[in-house]
């Protein structure tokens, strides 16, 4: 049911670590969290600290100004696009909820079929603002949140006739809808952004 309300959308449009030092007599001893805290303290006298996980980022290089530039726009795309997708995720999930206190399929259609339309009716204002750039942007970040690719997500909704013809205007405008969310390859910069962004930093 995830899926089949992202397509709607899709349609209108490092390293973790803890610090762990001193070594210097009557200074607080510091431990990795992945040790058994529990187990430390029982054969420790001095004060035990945990510190919070820190994600550190590589600084970012660029080749020339061009792709400072091109970096510079996806960041502000990013800010601009992900806090509608996490907004639409904590509906989806929400409606997801709300399904299952239904008790047959007819009164679940009548339901989904009433906050389509509340939903389109709030966002298609917002994504006919979306520029082209930003509306691939928030196409990956649903692919990211869905698990699906954006063309299996218009094909489960609408049929192979509707994703064909999504799938060759997106391809016209650089956007292949078949490709899948590559977090560790050419979607690495937004993973990065996603994990900044959670992180505080965005």
């Amino acid at each position: 049911m995830k899926i089949k309300f992202i397509a709607l959308f899709l349609i209108f449009l490092g390293i973790s670590f803890l610090e762990a030092n001193a070594q210097d007599k009557g200074k607080p001893k510091y431990y990795h969290k992945e040790l058994n805290v529990d187990s430390i303290a029982k054969q420790i006298s001095d004060p035990l600290y945990v510190f919070p996980q820190v994600n550190i980022y590589p600084q970012k290089a660029f080749k020339n100004a061009r792709e400072r530039r091109r970096y510079d726009k996806l960041v502000n795309n990013f800010k601009k696009v992900y806090p509608y997708v996490l907004e639409l995720s904590a509906t989806y999930n929400n409606i997801e909820d709300s399904l299952k206190n239904f008790p047959n399929d007819k009164y679940r259609e009548v339901y989904v079929k009433g906050r389509e339309k509340q939903l389109m009716k709030y966002y298609r204002p917002i994504l006919s603002r979306f520029t082209l750039s930003q509306g691939v942007l928030m196409v990956k970040l649903l692919n990211r949140e869905s698990g699906s690719t954006a063309y299996d997500i218009i094909k489960e909704l609408k049929g192979n006739v509707n994703a064909f013809f999504w799938q060759t205007f997106a391809v016209l405008f650089g956007n292949n809808l078949k490709r899948e969310y590559d977090a560790a390859g050419k979607d690495y910069d937004i993973e990065i952004l996603v994990m900044r962004y959670h992180d505080g930093y965005l």
